[in-house]
C-alpha cells in the first residue's frame, strides 16, 4: 500500500495495556516488526503506562525503550507545572532535549486536570516559541469544547488531534481548520466517505497527518485510506509523513 511513500506514523502506543487489544506490541522490538510488516519508516510512540500508571513512568519506559531505535521517536505525557511532578518548564525542556523528545500529549481526563490557559498557560507560552506540538487525543465529544477554549487562548500553538470520531466530525474540525493554521488533524478515525479527498481540496494537505492510533485501531487501516484517496501522490506524501517530519524538524529546545 502506498508504494514509494515514506510513512511516518503520528500516534502509536507501546507496552500491555490493563485490558490489551487483540493485537499490540509489548516491545520496542515487536513495534518495529509491526511496522514494517505495514510498511512504516517511523512512528511517534508514547508508551501506555504514561496513561494508565503515571506520566513519568510511561515517559521514561518509552524513552529507554525507544533510545537504540532511531526510528521510533518518543512522544511524553504532560501533566500541570503547578504540581512539580516533571520539574519547572524549562526542567522538562532540558529533558525532552535529553531524550530526544519533540512533542507532548496531553491526556486531561486521565491524569485528572484542565486542559485550559489557567493550568497550562505557562507550558503553552513557552511551547508556541519553541514550536513544540502539543497532541491531543479526542475520545469524546466534550473535549472539543476544551480545545475550542485552549486555541483561543493560544492560537499560534501547534496542536495534533488525534483519535478523533469519523462519523462527522467535520462539523467539528472544519472550524478549527479554517482559523487556526497551525491546528493539523490526523486520519486514524476518519472514515468520511472522500472525506481525505475533500478536506485536501479545501485546506490543503498540509493539514492532515497519517497516523493509526495504533494498538487501539489497526495500523494498516488509516494508511488505506490515505493510500486510496482521490489525491495527488505529492498530497500523499505530504499527509504520509511530509507534514509530521516538517513539523517536527521546526522544534527548537
Amino acid at each position: 500500500m502506498g508504494k514509494g511513500i515514506d510513512w511516518f506514523d503520528a500516534y502509536v502506543g507501546l507496552g500491555i495495556a490493563n485490558r490489551p487489544p487483540a493485537r499490540f506490541s509489548a516491545t520496542a522490538a515487536e513495534l518495529l516488526d509491526e511496522l514494517g510488516f505495514c510498511g512504516v519508516s517511523e512512528a511517534l510512540v508514547y508508551h501506555v503506562a504514561a496513561i494508565e500508571e503515571a506520566a513519568q513512568s510511561g515517559n521514561n519506559l518509552v524513552a529507554g525503550a525507544v533510545r537504540e531505535h532511531p526510528q521510533l521517536h518518543p512522544l511524553w505525557a504532560v501533566l500541570p507545572p503547578q504540581t512539580g511532578e516533571m520539574g519547572t518548564v524549562h526542567d522538562l525542556f532540558g529533558a525532552m532535549r535529553d531524550n530526544g523528545v519533540r512533542a507532548l500529549v496531553a491526556y486531561p481526563e486521565s491524569h485528572r486536570y484542565l486542559l485550559d490557559s489557567l493550568t497550562m498557560g505557562s507550558l503553552f507560552e513557552q511551547m508556541i516559541p519553541r514550536r513544540i506540538p502539543l497532541i491531543v487525543p479526542l475520545l469524546a465529544d466534550s473535549l472539543w469544547a476544551t480545545l475550542a477554549a485552549v486555541m483561543r487562548d493560544f492560537a499560534d500553538l501547534t496542536v495534533i488531534v488525534v483519535e478523533h470520531g469519523g462519523w462527522g466530525d467535520d462539523r467539528f474540525f472544519r472550524p478549527f481548520l479554517e482559523r487556526y493554521p497551525r491546528l493539523y488533524v490526523d486520519t486514524s478515525r476518519y472514515h468520511q466517505d472522500m472525506g481525505i479527498t475533500d478536506i485536501v481540496r479545501e485546506y490543503g494537505a498540509g493539514r492532515l497527518l497519517y497516523a493509526s492510533g495504533y494498538p487501539t485501531t489497526q495500523m494498516g487501516a488509516a494508511l488505506l485510506a490515505v493510500a486510496h484517496a482521490e489525491i495527488s501522490e505529492a498530497d500523499k506524501a505530504l499527509i504520509a509523513g511530509g507534514n509530521l517530519r516538517r513539523i517536527l524538524s521546526e522544534v527548537e529546545l
